[in-house]
């Protein structure tokens, strides 16, 4: 009973108007700002300019030219490709050369030449694919005639009622997070490992406030004391955290993934791990340099394990640092059970997490028992 009493003392203090504008006011902000600020990391996207391409048929392959035909009108309508003939009297190299057209083709008795524009490279090498695909597949319904003629009368690719000889299939790739749903995970956890500063002034408080030996000379013991302000300062984080989610999700439209408790159990254990790192070192050390010790961690663990920005491209000395960043393993376990569906991940740093946890408490309970007072 009075553990809880203690909780609920500590969990006043969402009366503090600083506190709460730090605790969700922040986290919001951030995830906006750094969410639009660098959009650009995530977008991939390149410019892609007109594509045309300028076409001379012989006519001296009608099967080849019938084919040709089908394959130019499916490219225009689906990607917007122009394929132009070239008009008697043309010379399509020069054309090219001039700009006019991202490539030309000759189609002849010895099959298909292309000749492209090396200046618009990305335009020119998105034709030579295309038309990569387009020659493997003449060949595919070339060599299926003469095994069965019947397929001279069947359409290449099958149409909805399964009368093609190719029956085409593309794989959906794995969803990828964009800026804010990136920065939504990121910034929560960093706002998470703040508490640990919180949780670094729970005992120091009382001494400066003068009410550490009321507290000793009221009926409650010391473990007592320690469990109920660790469990109502856990209870509060975890309810601002519940919060700074669900208007990532609502208002930015964040993608959290479809296991919401693996998620909530991860971030849960990394507010028990911050916590217990203030209260850790406030033990070891003592006053202000407790203080300053816990901000550099957590500014080295922002930069290091990708609060700031993405670590997953990093190579060399980032990359082998972010392993060490106790942010770090929480954002690779939810991006990895978000997007992958990869719990053991999640696993690993739940169990990371408890572990210091653990080993971070100890050291403050030995300390706290050493001590005459809190």
């Amino acid at each position: 009973m009075n553990v809880l009493r203690i909780a609920l003392k500590e969990m006043k203090i969402v009366r503090e108007v600083r506190m709460l504008v730090f605790m969700l006011a922040t986290p919001v902000l951030l995830i906006l700002i750094l969410g639009t600020a660098l959009s650009s990391a995530f977008n991939g996207s390149t410019a892609i300019g007109d594509i045309r391409v300028l076409y001379h048929d012989s006519g001296t392959e009608p099967a080849l030219t019938e084919q040709w035909q089908a394959f130019t009108q499916e490219a225009q309508r689906s990607s917007g490709m122009l394929f132009e003939q070239a008009k008697e009297g043309m010379n399509g190299q020069q054309e090219v050369r001039n700009n006019r057209y991202t490539g030309y083709v000759e189609i002849d008795g010895n099959g298909i030449n292309y000749e492209g524009n090396s200046r618009n490279s990305i335009e020119n090498g998105i034709v030579q694919g295309m038309l990569s695909a387009f020659t493997d597949r003449y060949r595919l319904s070339a060599a299926a005639a003469k095994i069965d003629p019947e397929y001279e009368s069947k359409p290449f690719i099958a149409e909805d009622g399964g009368r093609g000889y190719v029956l085409e299939a593309s794989i959906q790739g794995a969803r990828q997070p964009g800026s804010l749903d990136y920065f939504s995970i990121a910034v929560t956890t960093m706002i998470i490992l703040y508490s640990a500063l919180t949780a670094g002034g729970l005992i120091d408080s009382e001494r400066k406030r003068n009410t550490a030996q009321r507290l000793l000379a009221s009926p409650v013991t010391k473990a007592e004391i320690f469990a109920g302000k660790i469990l109502g300062t856990l209870a509060i984080n975890a309810v601002f955290v519940i919060i700074v989610v669900l208007i990532s999700k609502y208002m930015f439209n964040a993608y959290w993934g479809e296991n919401p408790i693996m998620v909530f159990l991860v971030l849960f254990t990394e507010i028990l791990f911050a916590l217990s790192l203030g209260l850790g070192i406030s033990y070891v050390l003592k006053g202000n340099a407790a203080g300053a010790v816990i901000m550099v961690i957590i500014q080295l663990a922002a930069f290091f394990g990708g609060g700031y920005t993405p670590v997953a491209s990093t190579t060399g000395f980032m990359r082998e640092a972010a392993t060490y960043s106790p942010l770090h393993w929480s954002n690779e376990a939810l991006l990895q059970l978000i997007y992958s569906s990869n719990g053991s991940a999640a696993m690993q740093a739940m169990m990371l997490n408890v572990g210091f946890s653990v080993l971070l408490l100890a050291i403050a309970m030995i300390s706290m028992r050493r001590r005459e007072g809190l």
